[in-house]
């Protein structure tokens, strides 16, 4: 059974289905999937500080080389758009082809893949998305974020955030929290989700999580 977490820090976002979540060490940059927004919300003041337009937003959001990637259209492509000017600069398919792309991070060891479908998540390399690693999971896959001992993943229908031992590469913790965690970000010391169900930013306690991976 998993244990139970409430939420130590909440802001309301206006948006109808916030879906990705990604924090670069200065923004929470969440994605919303019916006004097709991408924004940038300060963690302190819950004030959103940027937005950019992006069309077919799909799922989950991360950063890369100082560029934003989305999961968007009905196939799933990673979208890099610039996160100042809001510019598509590129896209990269989806690895899987028709399997559901639904969590996304980039750390320094390549890009994390999870999907909802399929209950298994991916590493990738950057560069070429060559298959690294695999995961299977007990778990739906909504989004994903890494820490540098743990690979946390939400389950949005049962509400819950999931912890993956990387050294083992099995599930080992489950933690049920307030809403219907889509997209997740970890900034070091919180685990921050999307919560569908109140348009809310949540932020949630987990202890024993090493710090944040980074990528390049």
């Amino acid at each position: 059974m998993p244990y139970a977490a409430g939420t130590v820090r909440d802001i309301p976002v206006r948006g109808l289905k916030l879906c990705g979540l990604t924090w670069n060490g200065t923004f929470l940059w969440c994605s919303e999937a019916v006004q097709n927004l991408i924004m940038a919300v300060d963690p302190a003041s819950g004030e959103v500080a940027r937005r950019l337009p992006c069309r077919d937003v799909r799922t989950d959001l991360t950063t890369l080389g100082g560029y934003l990637v989305q999961v968007a259209g009905p196939h799933g492509v990673l979208r890099v758009l610039d996160p100042h000017s809001g510019e598509v600069v590129g896209e990269l398919p989806n690895p899987r082809p028709g399997a559901v792309l639904c969590g996304l991070e980039a750390t320094r060891h390549g890009l994390w893949l999870g999907y909802g479908d399929l209950r298994r998540i991916d590493l990738r390399g950057v560069d070429d998305l060559r298959l690294v690693d695999s995961f299977p999971v007990r778990h739906a896959v909504a989004g994903v974020t890494v820490s540098d001992g743990y690979l946390a993943y939400a389950d949005h229908r049962a509400g819950t955030i999931n912890l993956l031992d990387l050294d083992r590469g099995r599930d080992v913790a489950s933690v049920s929290v307030p809403g219907n965690p889509t997209g997740i970000a970890w900034d070091g010391s919180l685990i921050w989700y999307c919560d569908h169900a109140t348009f809310q930013l949540r932020a949630i306690e987990v202890p024993g999580i090493a710090r944040a991976e980074r990528a390049p």
